[in-house]
């Protein structure tokens, strides 16, 4: 009989004890979806590289503590990597959204049959898409953005899931692809974001509670926001972003870059191939 488990997450930068991923070994880009995928189109998605470069990062995840969960590669999921849209953990523990783009759906299926027969509990969302790249939390806030994958209508149900927390909406531009590529929480008072995505109002809303350090286009384009905390005031990056990477080390943060060249052209980095199943509340 399996072991019944709940998984747990208050915020984005507490320790984490248990992540959800999936080796590239079949990832590609099919039909571009966004905007980075069209740019590499052509070139496409070296698996080989992107295998190498996954499992180097799961190395340094597994070297501090992190217990490393895999998803089985399937043929027909080129999206497969990239396990953070499929929902979120919170402290009422696992929620699993709805894909927008139809391309993706079979990886929903397919994640609650993982987490059945691993015995994780989980809840469903039922109204519009919903991807755990456009939903932040940290404590009483949730920040969730209304984006090209993530609907006005999934946040009305959001917010009746979670009554408690002040849900923070922020309208998205459509080329950027999720909340997590423009936007990140790294410690109680830090945040790291690309300013020229958000409105003037929701800018001010986040300014309001962290301090910032501000990216710039091209970084952006690197994926410069969407690093991993891992607990302790440590986080992953991308080695590209150094001037990023040296205000993070200025601010007191213990920066390991590991390099992801092959799979951010599908546009994600090292949030967006990440779904914490387990994270402590303490830094």
């Amino acid at each position: 009989m399996v072991e019944t488990r709940d998984g747990f997450a208050e915020n984005e930068y507490g320790r984490l004890l248990e992540v959800l991923m999936c080796s590239p070994e079949q990832m590609q880009i099919v039909e571009p979806i966004n905007d980075t995928q069209k740019r590499y189109k052509k070139s496409n998605i070296d698996q080989k590289k992107a295998v190498e470069q996954h499992h180097q990062m799961r190395a340094v995840l597994e070297n501090h503590g992190v217990r490393v969960h895999l998803l089985p590669p399937e043929e027909k999921m080129p999206e497969q990597v990239f396990t953070r849209d499929l929902g979120f953990t919170s402290t009422r523990g696992i929620l699993i959204g709805k894909m927008q783009e139809e391309l993706r759906e079979p990886e929903t299926e397919q994640v609650k049959q993982w987490m059945g027969a691993n015995g994780w509990k989980y809840e469903e969302m039922e109204t519009g898409a919903l991807e755990g790249g456009d939903i932040i939390i940290d404590g009483s806030l949730l920040f969730a953005a209304e984006s090209s994958r993530t609907t006005p209508d999934a946040l009305d149900e959001l917010k009746n899931w979670f009554p408690e927390k002040k849900l923070v909406r922020i309208p998205l531009k459509k080329q950027y692809l999720h909340l997590d590529c423009v936007f990140n929480i790294l410690s109680p008072a830090t945040a790291i974001i690309y300013e020229q995505a958000l409105t003037k109002e929701a800018l001010g809303r986040i300014k309001m509670h962290y301090r910032t350090i501000s990216i710039g286009g091209k970084e952006q384009f690197r994926l410069a926001a969407n690093v991993l905390g891992i607990g302790n005031h440590t986080v992953m990056a991308l080695p590209e972003n150094k001037r990023v990477n040296h205000q993070l080390k200025e601010w007191g943060f213990n920066v390991i870059e590991v390099e992801f060249s092959e799979i951010i052209k599908s546009g994600g980095a090292f949030r967006c191939v990440t779904f914490p199943l387990k994270r402590m509340t303490e830094v």
